[in-house]
């Protein structure tokens, strides 16, 4: 009988051990995901650092600008030690109250939004969260090239991923391992915020990209991603950014097509973005033209065929090509955050 009432105590504590762990586990899980917790306003701006004395003029380079207009496809912020979402599995029943909807069963707000910013990425497959009280989300889409896009209950983005794979491919079909990532947006360690956001950097002082909620922490790190505009009605159409204004008393265009993630931070390299509780958060990019102008010899642009405008471009017929990627490679080097 003793032995019996030992295994029995046994067995006793090796369940009540178990369920420990799990509801242990569980309990990480909700409170270590800032995509579930607290959210703050935050407002992301850009402005750039050009003399603002006669008319713009930067006298090293005899430079006016009236025009300085980027495209930001997207922007990440990447979480502080301590801070990163966690990828846990959800309750499965939760997976079986969504909704599939097709295309043409979405919101029209979201069918616009898709057409407008994702026009060579067809649509694949839509979700409809049915208790969206346990998300930030209602709506969750998939594009062909394994986009997922998520949408409040008013229609407008809340956030998106890249996935690997494409959408429906092989290596996409892990539903089944009950693993389920919605909670992470972009990669486990970052929140992730969609545009396209194009803007002229001349419009004011400081030009506001965005307003937005984010998860309340610190992140180490801002990044975002500049590519080409696909808005065929935009002056930035197919272009990444673009300069305009005169060179030397002359007509000048600068432009370029390039891909590229840029990765800013403060000039303290030991400054953390911390959101809290405020309202009055605020991240301002800082694109500094006077320095991109000071390290590069821009006198030595030419109007290579006659026209009456110094064109400087990948593909100018200039003769700048080269001159475009020293701009373009500086623009990159000296973007940062403002203290």
């Amino acid at each position: 009988m003793k032995s019996i009432s030992k295994i029995l105590m046994f067995c006793l504590a090796v369940s009540f051990m178990a369920c420990s762990e799990e509801d242990s586990v569980a309990d990480a899980n909700n409170n270590n995901n800032p995509a579930d917790g607290p959210k703050s306003n935050l407002t992301v701006k850009a402005t750039t650092t050009f003399n603002p004395t006669s008319g713009r003029a930067v006298a090293a380079a005899n430079l006016e600008v009236d025009q300085f207009l980027i495209n930001i496809r997207k922007i990440e912020f990447e979480y502080a030690e301590g801070f990163f979402p966690s990828t846990g599995s959800q309750n499965s029943d939760d997976d079986d109250e969504d909704i599939n909807l097709t295309f043409e069963q979405l919101p029209i707000e979201i069918q616009n939004y898709i057409l407008e910013n994702h026009p060579d990425d067809p649509f694949c497959k839509a979700e409809e969260e049915n208790d969206s009280d346990d998300d930030p989300y209602q709506y969750e889409v998939e594009l062909a090239s394994g986009l997922e896009l998520y949408f409040r209950a008013d229609f407008t983005l809340y956030a998106q991923e890249q996935d690997d794979s494409p959408c429906n491919s092989d290596d996409d079909d892990n539903d089944d391992s009950g693993e389920d990532d919605s909670s992470s947006f972009g990669d486990d360690d970052e929140f992730e915020l969609a545009g396209p956001f194009e803007i002229n950097l001349l419009d004011d002082e400081t030009t506001t990209i965005v307003n937005i909620e984010i998860p309340i922490g610190e992140y180490e790190e801002v990044e975002f991603k500049m590519d080409r505009s696909l808005n065929p009605t935009s002056d930035l159409f197919q272009k990444s950014i673009m300069i305009t204004g005169t060179l030397n008393g002359m007509p000048m265009t600068f432009y370029h097509t390039f891909d590229e993630d840029f990765e800013v931070d403060y000039e303290d390299s030991g400054q953390n973005l911390i959101i809290d509780d405020t309202n009055n958060n605020e991240v301002i990019f800082n694109f500094d033209l006077n320095a991109v102008v000071s390290a590069v010899n821009l006198d030595s642009a030419t109007d290579g065929n006659g026209d009456g405008t110094i064109e400087i471009s990948p593909t100018d017929a200039d003769g700048n090509n080269a001159l475009a990627n020293q701009i373009k490679n500086a623009i990159v080097q000296f973007t940062e955050l403002i203290d």
